[in-house]
Order: C-alpha cells, then structure tokens, then sequence
C-alpha cells in the first residue's frame, strides 16, 4: 500500500484498482490472505486504511453512488491525513 495516498478516492482506487502498476489490496486479500502484511507495521497500516474503506463501504449502503460516497468521505476528511481521519472515525465509531 502506497503512503502516497492522500484522499479517500485514491484509497479506494487503491483497495480495488491498484495504483502505478502494483496489484489492488482486494487483489492482495483474495489471493494471499494476511500473507503480504504479516509485520505488525503493516497490519496496523492496513486496519487503518480498511476502517475507511468501510466507512465508505457504509455510505454506499445508504444508497449513495460510488462518486457521491467518495465526495462526501472526502468532504468529512477536510483537512485531516487518511491516517488522521481513520483515528477520527474510530473515535467516532460511525458505522
């Protein structure tokens, strides 16, 4: 996973397309398992992506279409890092 990532659409490009030639993280899941981030540094780098990727896995469930539900988790985002708005949503425990 790339540290580059700085919102929440290249995230979820990056959880389902893949970024700059490297697989996607569903890609990395499905064929793997835990395999590719054994080292706590990773899985903890992992939760944290994955709980905002949930977030907006729970925007779509309220029937927001994809680009709706990457904008408005971009927009709760403002100005916070992916890592930083991660911590906030599980402070909040929003979904």
């Amino acid at each position: 996973m790339s540290r580059r990532v700085t919102t929440v659409r290249e995230l979820w490009t990056e959880w389902h397309v893949g970024l700059c030639g490297c697989p996607s993280v569903e890609f990395l899941e499905n064929t793997c398992g835990r395999k590719w981030r054994l080292s706590s540094k990773k899985a903890k780098y992992f939760s944290r992506r994955h709980r905002v990727i949930r977030y907006v896995q729970s925007l779509l469930n309220r029937d927001l279409s994809v680009d709706d539900a990457l904008d408005k988790a971009d927009e709760n985002r403002g100005k916070r890092s992916i890592d930083a708005f991660s911590k906030f949503l599980n402070s909040k425990k929003t979904f």
